[in-house]
Order: structure tokens, then sequence, then C-alpha cells
């Protein structure tokens, strides 16, 4: 009989506990492209995610007040699809009760998502890098949202900048743009139409559909009209057509992004005259000189077990390893881990020094250092790195 008693008194303490356990575990949610034509802009993020949890949780967790929290990560794979991200969203929010979502960094995502987040604002805090999220981040109805990654436009904006760098340093008169015909394309085509007027840029601006191989007959349109550089796309699944069908047919050799991976440029480095690009950080440098990136490295490669992606590590700026450490950090200045507005005003009022440094400004978007790095025929490089006021 004693027996038995020990053991309802043992499963009623267990019970009784089982609440205080679950309130140390913080859930944090991604929803990312991990697979799929627009990978770029979301495997890197949910690799970075997922390393700084591990660490986190090792180091014995963090704490806020008297309690000691570990991380449960819930990163999903929306493909690139936005029903698919809806669906996953929903899990999230009304099934695993996460307060704190990772992500999108693709605009079409987020368009789809938005409405049912707005829902939940105030009561949840979503980190992502979509182009759109700029239309939408400060204004009313949505204290939820953050943007992690810097606007194109406006004076910290990273290509306002790269415009003026591109025009001070190779004197660009006339460009050329080639994107592909889908929500990117437009982004890409209401930030820099306006830009390149006022700056007195002459342009012309082509599409193509998404799924488009042969690049053959636009880019000879292109090449008539005798542009000072080709602004193509800003995925790398077309732009290793793209630079290589142009350099190959040898009227078009200079290139100017601000989306993409340098890896194109490398690729056909030896048919190319100059290949500028937009880099969050540019890793080959930056392992060589700053402890952080080459612990990164390290950890990264013994994480994952694989080599380091060196052509799409830079897009670990958005919604990455920083930003799990950055969480962290201005969960214990809000001294909670449960009020996503609490947390959020103290995001906006700090700094933090990672790989990147990071912060934001009064709407709620990032402004961080990045590089710009210039790739010449045969290979030679140049990067210039650039610090935002």
């Amino acid at each position: 009989m004693n027996v038995v008693v020990t053991l309802v008194l043992l499963a009623a303490s267990l019970l009784a506990a089982a609440p205080a356990l679950a309130q140390d575990v913080l859930k944090i949610g991604q929803i990312e492209a991990q697979t799929g034509a627009n990978a770029i802009y979301g495997w890197m993020s949910s690799q970075g995610t997922a390393l700084a949890v591990d660490e986190i949780n090792k180091a014995g967790g963090f704490k806020v007040g008297a309690k000691t929290y570990r991380i449960q990560l819930i990163a999903l794979d929306t493909r690139g699809e936005p029903k698919e991200a809806t669906v996953q969203l929903k899990r999230l929010v009304e099934v695993d009760g996460v307060k704190f979502v990772f992500g999108p960094f693709l605009s079409n995502v987020f368009l789809a998502i938005r409405p049912y987040a707005a829902e939940f604002n105030g009561k949840i805090l979503m980190w992502g890098g979509a182009t759109r999220i700029h239309d939408y981040v400060g204004t009313a109805g949505h204290d939820f949202l953050m943007r992690t990654w810097n606007w194109d436009a406006g004076p910290n904006g990273f290509g306002e900048l790269m415009v003026d760098n591109l025009v001070k340093t190779a004197g660009v008169k006339k460009i050329a743009m080639l994107f592909q015909n889908d929500q990117g394309g437009k982004v890409l085509e209401d930030i820099y139409v306006p830009m390149f007027k006022k700056k007195g840029i002459e342009y012309r601006l082509d599409y193509f559909e998404p799924g488009t191989k042969d690049f053959s007959a636009v880019l000879a349109k292109i090449a008539a009209w005798k542009p000072d550089v080709l602004f193509p796309s800003y995925a790398d699944s077309y732009l290793y057509d793209i630079v290589r069908q142009a350099t190959e047919a040898g009227q078009l050799k200079k290139f100017f992004l601000v989306r993409g991976s340098l890896g194109p440029g490398l690729k056909n480095k030896d048919g190319i005259d100059e290949y500028v690009v937009y880099v969050p950080k540019y890793f080959e440098e930056a392992e060589k000189k700053d402890p952080k990136v080459q612990k990164f490295i390290k950890a990264y490669k013994d994480f994952h077990k694989r080599d380091f992606p060196y052509d799409q590590a830079p897009l670990c700026s958005s919604s990455c390893y920083d930003h799990v450490y950055m969480l962290v950090e201005a969960m214990k200045k809000a001294g909670t881990v449960d009020d996503p507005v609490a947390v959020r005003k103290a995001l906006q009022s700090m700094t933090y020094e990672g790989m990147w440094t990071l912060r934001f400004d009064d709407k709620g978007e990032e402004i961080f250092n990045f590089d710009v790095v210039r790739l010449k025929k045969g290979g030679a490089i140049e990067v210039t790195h650039i610090n935002p006021k």
C-alpha cells in the first residue's frame, strides 16, 4: 500500500511540474523556402538559425528573470509557395503557440500571409527580409512586423548606395534591366526605374517569363541598345543562364546585381569584363580577418557536417544566426519571452554586434553594414565595405 501511495504522489508531483517545465521552453518559428527554385532566399537562413539555437541550448540556454530557457526551433519549408506558407503560419501560431517567427524573405509569400498575420497584431512578432515588408512596416496595424534587411532605396538603402558607387567608379550612363515577370521583378521595377530617372541614368526594361532558359533573342536586342551595364534578374536559377549566354554572345560583358550571388560571375569569369554585386558579407575575405566569422564557419561545418556554402552564406544576414542572438538579448532587456510588443521595443532601442552590426530604425526596418564586390575578368576581386549611417 505504501508503494502505491508513493507512486500516486510521484505521478501527481510530475503532473504539477509539467506546466513549469513547458514554460521554460521558448518556441521560435521559421517560414522560409528551404527547397524550390527560390531556395537561395531561405535555405541559408534556416541553416544559420538552427546553428544559433543549437549553440544557445548547448551553452545552457538563456536566462530572463528567474527562469532559464532553452529554444525549440520549428523551421518549416515553404518551398516558396504562398499557400503552403499560409498553412504553415497558421500551424505555428494556432497549434504550436509560437509568438516569434523568422521569415519570410520572399515578397510573394509575405503578401499572401500578411492578412492572416495582421489578425495577431501585437500578439506575434515576425522578422522577415521580404522587400514588400517595407511597404507595411511601421504602418498602422503592423506592429507585429519588422524587416531584417536594408531597403534598396533611401540614404541607408543598399541599392541607392550601390548605384551611387557604380556611377562614381564606372561612370555608368545607360543601364539595361532584364527581370523575370513575377512579383520579384515588379518590385525591382518599382524601386529602380524611379531611382535611375532621378539620377539621370538612361534605362531600358525587358521582362522574361518564369521558366525561360534561352535568353539569346532578348539579349541581342539589349546589346543593340549598347548599355554600359546589364542589370539582370534576382535569382541564381536564371542568372547562371543569363550571364553565360550574354558573355558567350560577346556583346554584354558588364553586370550589375543587387540580388543574387557572386557564383554566376565566378563561373563565367573569363568571359566577363566586370561583375558588380551586392553582398551582405564577402565571407572569403572576412574569414581571414574577423574572428567572429572564423568561429561561425567552423561551427557551421561541425554542426551541418558539410563544406561551408560561400556562395549562399551572405544571405545569412537575414533572419538568421545573428538575429537569434539579438532576439535573446532583447528578451533579456525586456524581461519577458511572452510579450512581443515589449520585445520589439527592446529591439528598436539596441545595437547588436555580431557578424554584422545590426540595428533598427524607428519604423522597424533594419540597418546593417554590407559589401560591394567587383569581380574583374579572370577572377580578380575588389571589395568595398559600406557602413550606412
